[in-house]
């Protein structure tokens, strides 16, 4: 695409939980889910290194939020949006560090009144109403559209977390049209595993996605696998139809995930088309800091102070930073290769 780039910003293949994405045409810049974060795994805490990926993460936000026209937030997830409260244990968030983002600023929203779940719904009014205090212009966004210039910026009805008849609510893709070239980033769809879902992509006949993969590493325990298989092979026809893929996010969970994109990619070379990781597609190597956090632990031992706040109580913990400046830096053993 010549008139729309897009810049991945924080992503599982970069070392965190997101999706967080800068899209930029002639006329305008946007951040998609300017939020992210690290999640529970093997019964460990995040390592070391997952937290400098964090603070990274959190560092190249601030940059992009500074540059960006308006914000997007698909839903109500906390990898997706930053939330006003203090959590240094899973999302490197405070109140201040919520308002150096949204202070000001247009922020296109999914509804929370209609096609959301009850958590979901809590999460969406308080941060909307944390917005509204400090100059926020909410707006909601749910299958609407907006021009700006020569750019239209639309939105989807609410598509399924995953599965169908799943628990974990919906959200929105968006999806960004200049001349004869489209981006669609579809938060969280996982695959997707829903044919709603596909057909809404296929039909909008995008130049390019930016897609959520499906969370094989929660096969049968979470997930039953037959879902799973729905969303690798409506992935598969996804990058069949679409001249670029960027799958990501929950696909990268599992370990073997750069061995099942590099299957996709096997039969959509012969036509042109390509399916990469947010990392390959910014030319660096995917890091999967918490499919290997286990080895991480038993290659790069963490420090006695870091071990030591792994002690402290969960709320302390929340509120207290853990000591990883002085931690050794990238060793092998969590990059993924084609």
């Amino acid at each position: 695409m010549n008139h729309i780039r897009f810049t991945p910003v924080a992503f599982e293949s970069l070392g965190v939980r997101s999706m967080c994405t800068f899209v930029e045409t002639p006329d305008v810049k946007i951040l998609v889910d300017p939020g992210v974060a690290l999640g529970p795994r093997y019964r460990l805490l995040p390592h070391p290194r997952e937290y400098k990926a964090l603070v990274e993460s959190r560092q190249r936000i601030r940059k992009y939020v500074r540059a960006a026209d308006l914000l997007t937030v698909s839903h109500y997830h906390h990898d997706h949006f930053t939330p006003s409260f203090t959590d240094k244990t899973w999302l490197a968030s405070t109140r201040n560090e919520a308002a150096r983002i949204f202070r000001d600023k247009t922020v296109l929203v999914k509804d929370v009144r209609s096609s959301i779940n009850a958590t979901q719904r809590r999460r969406g009014w308080i941060f909307q109403s944390f917005c509204r205090k400090i100059g926020s212009d909410i707006v909601v966004a749910d299958g609407r559209s907006f021009e700006y210039g020569k750019t239209r910026l639309r939105f989807s009805g609410p598509l399924p977390h995953g599965e169908d008849q799943g628990q974990q609510g919906w959200v929105l893709a968006t999806v960004v049209e200049f001349s004869s070239e489209k981006l669609i980033h579809a938060s969280d769809i996982q695959g997707p595993m829903s044919d709603k879902a596909l057909q809404f992509i296929l039909n909008e006949e995008p130049s390019a996605v930016i897609v959520g993969g499906p969370p094989t590493y929660l096969t049968v325990f979470k997930v039953p696998a037959d879902s799973i298989k729905r969303g690798i092979d409506n992935l598969a026809a996804v990058a069949r139809k679409v001249p670029l893929v960027i799958a990501d996010h929950h696909l990268l969970r599992a370990q073997d995930s750069i061995q099942q994109l590099s299957a996709i990619q096997a039969v959509t070379k012969p036509i042109g088309h390509s399916i990469l990781t947010a990392a390959e597609h910014i030319g660096e190597s995917p890091q999967l800091l918490e499919a290997n956090r286990r080895e991480l632990y038993q290659e790069e031992p963490p420090s006695k102070r870091f071990i030591k706040w792994t002690k402290l109580g969960k709320e302390k913990q929340r509120q207290v930073s853990p000591p990883v400046e002085l931690e050794g830096r990238k060793k092998g053993g969590t990059s993924g290769s084609r």
